[in-house]
């Protein structure tokens, strides 16, 4: 980000910091930057919908809403980022203050300037109170105008250097609070993501869940194009028909997305009771890297529980969603997993539950139909994929 879009971020976002009933401390200029800069639909969903039910934020819900949204990283983190961020703001504080002591003084050598222009008064000196005479009735005798003169060119040098300082200071904390929201935002993105398949983990999956389904206009479809959808529901029917696991029928008026589908490696347990929990990693990372393969652009693929994977796709039609669902299942049931120091290789099946989100839906309604499709799936004998309604 430019420091120019930085400036006018930080320009938009003081007035709404101002307005809450929240201190002005880098926390809370954290969560409202996020907001101008609307790179955290989540963030932006859940502060207007508390402006609109209580006027303001107070301490406790900005600091809630800065771990939820914006920071999710550790303490030690959390700490160091907010430490450096209170100096980078200090720093432009001090420089303000110094800028501001020169400009008072500059200011009262161009009153008495200004003055003495009016009065027209260039040869007797200036002072508060010249007598007909030239003598001044009060107070020191009067300066000669090349003295003021003089003492304004030296505050004009002095402010142009307190300006310069100034708008170096400004720059340099421009560039410190980049570095750190870098920082954070590296940590963030660190503690969005599962340890052991790499994939994006429950906290990032129900983000990017409320984030889709509150997005005001739809998402451009992601994996529709007409020869690519056709070449996988061909491919899709093909291997349907080769196996004894025939997917539910999905109703034609189906909404055409966003779809969630759910998805638990079947007998897992019995794969970590059998060949051990290095074996059963072996098996997530296997599935996690197939999945990963399929995935259409703009999908997020998340593990949300120990053998359970979700897939979030913004938009597609039911039969390519099905497709899509199948063309997963097939591709981790037609491949191997090999144990190591073992000549054999061992088998692994999933069953799917996938739905379609239904306008006004909250986000858990939906994930909960998908989950009982899943349910169905597994109850109906494992390795299928059943639909939602």
């Amino acid at each position: 980000m430019s420091i120019e879009r930085s400036a006018e971020l930080l320009r938009l976002a003081l007035p709404w910091m101002s307005r809450q009933a929240a201190g002005l401390h880098p926390v809370s200029y954290a969560v409202w930057f996020d907001y101008v800069a609307q790179t955290n639909p989540p963030l932006r969903a859940a502060i207007d919908e508390h402006l609109a039910r209580e006027g303001s934020l107070d301490e406790f819900a900005t600091h809630a809403l800065f771990k939820r949204h914006v920071a999710e990283v550790d303490p030690e983190t959390a700490r160091r980022v907010a430490d450096s961020m209170q100096r980078a703001l200090g720093g432009i504080g001090e420089a303000i203050v110094s800028a501001g002591s020169h400009a008072t003084r500059f200011s009262a050598s161009l009153t008495q300037l200004a003055v003495a222009l009016e009065r027209g008064d260039t040869s007797r000196g200036i002072a508060a109170d010249i007598a007909p005479s030239g003598i001044a009735r009060n107070g020191p005798a009067p300066r000669q105008l090349a003295d003021v003169v003089a003492e304004v060119i030296a505050d004009t040098g002095t402010m142009r250097s307190q300006i310069g300082g100034l708008q170096q200071r400004l720059a340099d904390s421009r560039r410190e609070i980049e570095r750190l929201r870098d920082e954070v935002r590296r940590a963030r993105d660190e503690a969005l993501l599962d340890s052991l398949t790499g994939l994006a983990n429950r906290r990032a999956f129900d983000q990017a869940l409320a984030a889709c389904l509150s997005a005001s206009t739809p998402a451009a479809p992601a994996w529709s194009a007409a020869g690519a959808a056709g070449s996988a529901i061909e491919t899709a029917r093909a291997q349907a028909a080769r196996t004894a696991a025939a997917p539910a029928a999905v109703p034609a008026a189906a909404a055409r997305g966003p779809w969630l589908m759910m998805s638990d490696i079947d007998n897992f347990r019995r794969i970590n009771d059998v060949y051990g929990h290095a074996f059963g990693d072996q098996v997530l990372q296997a599935v996690a890297g197939a999945f990963g393969e399929l995935m259409p652009s703009g999908a997020t693929l998340a593990r949300v529980g120990g053998e359970s994977f979700a897939v979030l796709v913004p938009r597609l039609d039911a039969e390519s969603a099905l497709a899509l669902a199948e063309r997963l299942r097939e591709r981790i049931g037609g491949a191997r997993i090999r144990r190591p120091d073992h000549d054999e290789a061992e088998q692994v099946t999933l069953s799917l539950g996938i739905a379609p989100f239904h306008p006004g839906e909250a986000a858990q309604a939906l994930v909960e139909r998908a989950r009982q499709a899943l349910a169905r799936a597994k109850s109906d004998g494992r390795n299928r994929t059943v639909s939602a309604a």
